[in-house]
């Protein structure tokens, strides 16, 4: 039998080596185009080996929901089957001379290795262009991340449900000083999208710098966050993926002075011409 076995696998070691990898998912959690904005996909494969990728987009509509979207670019066609040579880079562009901006996400489908950001890119007629940088990652079901609303700034948030069920998320707030709020995000459907100023979705937080920590027990999600300064420049902001028990909770601060109020409209975290913080559903 020992004989048996060794020839088998012999024979099938050969045939186990050419065998493709498993491929893996990522989520691309914001996509704009157009409004005065543009997005820049890059996909780089580390490894020696040739490698492909494929990209899925989805435009947000309203109340989080998408749609099927297939945003221009530059380079390509089709976002489909791309080819990416050992040890290069892809770079593509949107068009981003649409009017009315859309916004979204994308689904990247790729060999083993291949990795990537994303470059959101404003032009405000007058002003010199803006630049902000974001990776391209998988999904969590805890997700950590510093904000600051103090003295002009704020933080822009775009949350990503890549699952096929409806999630509710919970959020916890600590501030610099110790205050903690409790507050959950409207539920976010399948495949959904939301993006938001997060003092605009939570006021609790107005003025106050401190760590948000967003938690689903129902699934896993994905999520950037941008600091914006007064004068309107941006950039990324960092998001820790964890796992485990959430780390903030009222019991943390019994005497909770702070008081989420109902959730407002999510609205568009980002700045557009030819005014800031435009909400992205006040022409629905």
């Amino acid at each position: 039998m020992r004989h048996v076995i060794k020839a088998t696998f012999t024979l099938l070691t050969p045939l186990l080596l050419w065998l493709p990898l498993g491929a893996q998912s990522l989520t691309v959690p914001h996509v704009v185009d157009g409004g005065g904005w543009q997005s820049t996909i890059v996909l780089t494969n580390t490894t020696s080996n040739p490698a492909s990728a494929s990209l899925i987009f989805h435009q947000e509509t309203t109340g989080g929901n998408t749609q099927p979207w297939t945003p221009p670019f530059q380079e390509v066609v089709s976002t489909s089957g791309l080819s990416l040579a050992g040890g290069s880079s892809l770079f593509l562009h949107t068009a981003g001379t649409a009017a009315d901006l859309s916004q979204g996400w994308a689904e990247l489908n790729a060999d083993p290795g291949v990795t990537g950001y994303v470059v959101f890119t404003i032009r405000v007629p007058g002003h010199q262009d803006q630049d902000g940088t974001a990776p391209i990652g998988a999904s969590a079901s805890r997700l950590l991340v510093p904000y600051d609303d103090s003295n002009g700034f704020v933080t822009g948030i775009a949350v990503v449900n890549p699952t096929s069920s409806a999630q509710t998320i919970s959020v916890g707030f600590r501030t610099t000083t110790g205050g903690v709020a409790m507050a959950a995000l409207p539920s976010v459907p399948a495949g959904g999208h939301m993006s938001f100023v997060l003092s605009q979705q939570f006021p609790v937080i107005q003025g106050h710098e401190g760590l948000a920590e967003f938690t689903s027990i129902t699934g896993t999600f994905s999520m950037i966050a941008l600091r914006v300064n007064p004068t309107s420049s941006f950039t990324a902001a960092p998001v820790y993926f964890q796992s485990g028990a959430p780390l903030i909770s009222a019991s943390m601060d019994p005497g909770n002075p702070y008081d989420p109020g109902a959730p407002t409209d999510p609205g568009n975290p980002y700045p557009g011409p030819p005014m800031y913080y435009q909400s992205s559903h006040a022409d629905h």
